[in-house]
């Protein structure tokens, strides 16, 4: 018994049947570009999510080093009991700094740990709750005398010496220091000039200096791009409390 002959209608749904090379590969390309897609996607939300969290670091550092700044030239000259105690007696020559004297520093060359140095010193009474650069405080049941130095390390730090001690790093990716010196040379009670530490030094005024203008740079690499660092620059205004 012979089989029934395939008519032309028939022969054509056999064609039909399944899927062709073409519509695979039709299909493997839009696959392909669907998920290029995602992974262009989840790498541009991880450079977001990296440059934000390095933009949160870098504003935390910059709030960390003028904080300590500040504090640190507001006690520039501080000491107990001024009724019965003198800044020269309450704060003896240390430092290079003589009698009396509440602050100096040095003027750099450049940048990095060419930058200049600030120094301050201040006397605090046991427990009294005054910090040094470090943060810390008295508790050795007297006086001690602080002699405080910031200045930026070769790994562009800002690092803090407390009386000739080896420096500490306080924040990272300081990559300059510069400090000019507000002057008073008439003593009427408004700063007439800012000077470099060398003009102040040359002009014999670390007596008459009662304000600071800083400027901190500070360097990062946001979404670790590939090229130069990023920096800011800040500047600020601080005024010396306790200058005689």
């Amino acid at each position: 018994m012979s089989g029934k002959p395939m008519t032309p209608r028939m022969r054509w749904a056999r064609r039909q049947a399944g899927t062709s090379l073409v519509e695979i590969l039709i299909a493997m390309v839009i696959a392909l570009f669907i998920m290029s897609g995602v992974v262009v996607m989840f790498v541009n939300m991880q450079k977001t999510f990296t440059s934000q969290d390095q933009l949160a670091q870098l504003q935390d550092n910059e709030r960390l080093a003028l904080t300590v700044l500040t504090n640190m030239a507001q006690s520039a000259g501080y000491f107990p009991n001024p009724v019965i105690n003198t800044a020269a007696t309450a704060l003896p020559a240390a430092g290079g700094m003589v009698a009396g004297q509440v602050i100096s520093g040095t003027t750099g060359t450049g940048t990095g740990s060419n930058s200049d140095t600030l120094t301050t010193q201040f006397a605090a009474g046991s427990g009294d709750g005054t910090t040094n650069c470090l943060g810390q405080t008295n508790t050795s049941g007297g006086q001690l005398v602080y002699v405080n130095t910031l200045s930026i390390s070769a790994n562009n730090e800002l690092v803090c010496s407390v009386n000739g001690a080896a420096a500490v790093p306080i924040v990272s990716g300081v990559s300059g220091f510069s400090v000019l010196y507000g002057t008073d040379a008439n003593n009427d009670g408004s700063v007439d000039s800012y000077l470099t530490a060398t003009q102040v030094t040359t002009a014999n005024a670390w007596p008459v200096v009662h304000t600071l203008k800083v400027t901190l740079t500070f360097s990062t690499q946001f979404g670790n791009l590939v090229g130069p660092s990023q920096t800011t620059t800040w500047t600020q205004l601080i005024s010396l409390k306790n200058q005689p």
